[in-house]
């Protein structure tokens, strides 16, 4: 009878233990990063008779995917970076403000039909001083437009800088979390494990990790091939970056690590795809601008040097003087593109008349000038491409968030499909340890019962 009991008990026990392990899943079924947990039973059989002696728990073990948990981690860091590369993209866009009134384009247009008022009454100050205003407003736009890009890539640096405090948080508590899960050992340390899950998740997001496995239960995890965290230490990672302006070259700012103090290369997650923006399309989109800005002063005033003014609507040609200059150290970029403050002084320095002029009427070289617009490699075509640029960059941008964003819920619901709580499931699972319990518990009672009858009948 003792051994039916002891059967029947084992029983009892790994129902309980069954019924725990389902209360545990259907708790945390919306817990992120949670994985699901799985009851281990094994048949106790006598070493002697060979006879069966009842049930026994192995373990509690998570029921998990290292290959879709690292397909995850992978489109997880694919779209980190694609979603930010785009919304920084998509502001440098924005501030093109293109089209539109106050846009570059437009602005050139009437600078250059401004020539037109001038060349058709090249004596009266109103048209000059109309062409004045024009190369006014038109240099304020570059400027602003110069800064707004300086002022872009100065936050996303500080955005890099601002991430890499939180990843540095995350790097410590895997190395932390990888101690204890050594320490009490992998298969008593599921919660753990799971709260290290989570992290490595929000990691890969970040910054993109690979995971390496350890026996021991730890996991050692790397970054562009140089490790960021192995067993209970992790690295901190910083960012070298010079500031703007003027604005810096490309490739000038990287990823530090304090083991070895060399360079990460850091090409996924969110910050990879901020570091992408200031080391590539940030300092190209301002070098374009500044190209622009350098072709435009170019174009106008050597075609200004080649015609005649007359000072103060007088009688005596003089020749040529540049419209626009560049100020601060001179350096020829949109930040610093100005009017040439002799001519706001006295528009009629402003050469509208041809080599050699016709008297101060003569305004066939501003009408020359008002055709510059055709050039085909002229500001107003550089300015074309480089709004066309940034449009392509915005459009492949956006459908590469897209994609990414597709790739990783398919990978999402491949490990949910795996490792994810099923709520009907574990239903099914709570019915069967119930109904074993309660058999168990029958048993137990019968037993009982048939003890007491026959101590009854003694």
């Amino acid at each position: 009878m003792s051994g039916s009991y002891y059967i029947a008990l084992s029983g009892l026990n790994a129902a309980q233990s069954g019924l725990d392990v389902v209360s545990q899943n259907i708790a945390n079924a919306s817990t992120p990063g949670y994985v699901r947990e799985r009851l281990n039973l094994s048949a106790l059989v006598s070493p002697t008779t060979g006879a069966g002696e009842g049930v026994k728990m192995q373990s509690v073990s998570l029921v998990s995917s290292a290959f879709q948990a690292n397909s995850l981690n992978a489109t997880s860091a694919q779209q980190g970076y694609a979603t930010s590369v785009s919304q920084v993209l998509t502001t440098a866009q924005s501030y093109l403000n293109e089209p539109s009134s106050s846009g570059i384009s437009e602005q050139l247009a009437n600078f250059w039909s401004a020539f037109d008022g001038v060349a058709n009454a090249p004596t009266q100050l109103a048209p000059r001083q109309q062409l004045i205003a024009q190369a006014q407003n038109l240099t304020q736009t570059f400027n602003q437009l110069s800064q707004n890009y300086v002022d872009l890539y100065n936050s996303t640096v500080g955005a890099i800088g601002t991430n890499l405090k939180s990843v540095n948080s995350t790097l410590s508590q895997v190395a932390q979390l990888n101690t204890q899960i050594v320490s009490v050992g992998p298969s008593e340390a599921n919660t753990l494990i799971n709260q290290r899950n989570q992290l490595i998740s929000n990691l890969a997001s970040s910054i993109g990790v690979t995971v390496q496995n350890q026996a021991n239960g730890s996991v050692n995890l790397l970054v562009g091939g140089v490790m960021v965290v192995q067993d209970g230490v992790s690295s901190t990672l910083s960012i070298n970056s010079p500031t703007a302006p003027p604005m810096p070259a490309h490739s000038s700012v990287s990823i530090m690590s304090s083991q070895g103090g060399g360079a990460v290369p850091l090409t996924s997650g969110t910050v990879g795809g901020l570091l992408a923006t200031v080391n590539s399309s940030l300092p190209s989109y301002s070098a374009s601008l500044d190209q622009v800005a350098s072709s435009l002063a170019s174009t106008v005033n050597n075609q200004l040097a080649a015609g005649n003014s007359y000072p103060n609507n007088g009688t005596t040609p003089q020749s040529g003087i540049p419209l626009f200059i560049f100020g601060g150290n001179g350096t020829a970029n949109a930040l610093n593109l100005t009017v040439n403050g002799a001519l706001v002084s006295d528009p009629y320095s402003l050469a509208a008349a041809g080599n050699p002029p016709q008297g101060n009427n003569d305004g066939s070289n501003a009408q020359t000038m008002a055709e510059l617009s055709a050039l085909s490699n002229g500001p107003d075509a550089l300015y074309r491409s480089m709004v066309g640029g940034v449009g392509l960059d915005v459009s492949n941008a956006s459908s590469l968030m897209s994609s990414s964003q597709v790739a990783y819920q398919s990978s999402y619901q491949q490990l949910q499909s795996v490792s994810g709580v099923s709520t009907n499931q574990q239903l099914v699972d709570m019915l069967n340890y119930q109904q074993g319990y309660q058999a168990a518990a029958k048993v137990i009672s019968t037993i009982s019962t048939s003890v007491q009858s026959l101590m009854q009948a003694v």
